[in-house]
């Protein structure tokens, strides 16, 4: 597990490809980018890119959170543990940024990513109707750390 830097960005493009569609939130390069360089954002990546986790830093004035903003798996390499292990290194990296709840949002559809966030303390929130797009409804979840 390393943090991704701007010499990343080709792998994570790549990634995305691999992983998501554009009704699935896939980020463009110029979206990668800007997120490389965002110093309230930090990449995760997984060996060489069999997965990566987006992170980022939240606030709305009154108190501080961070979001999984993405977190993908190559198929090749799904259901061997990469995501359990992106996670667990978002939420080291979160409660060294100051952070105590982590938010997150997922697919209505996506029952295995559903269970895996359950596995690790998440609750499901509630329902966000077209947030996929229309007839496409996202879970919001949350974690404290």
């Amino acid at each position: 597990m390393r943090r991704a830097t701007a010499a990343d960005l080709e792998g994570l493009v790549a990634l995305e490809g691999r992983c998501f569609s554009g009704t699935d939130g896939l980020f463009s390069r110029r979206q990668l980018r800007t997120l490389l360089s965002s110093p309230r954002c930090a990449w995760l990546v997984a060996g060489h890119f069999e997965g990566a986790a987006c992170l980022l830093i939240a606030a709305n004035g009154r108190a501080r959170w961070g979001r999984l903003y993405s977190l993908a798996v190559d198929p090749a390499y799904r259901n061997r543990g990469v995501a359990r292990k992106l996670l667990t290194a978002s939420f080291a990296w979160f409660r060294a940024q100051g952070v105590a709840l982590v938010r997150a949002e997922v697919k209505s559809d996506n029952h295995a990513a559903r269970r895996l966030y359950a596995s690790l303390g998440f609750t499901e929130d509630r329902v966000l109707a077209d947030y996929y797009g229309p007839g496409h409804p996202g879970i919001k979840l949350s974690r404290p750390l």
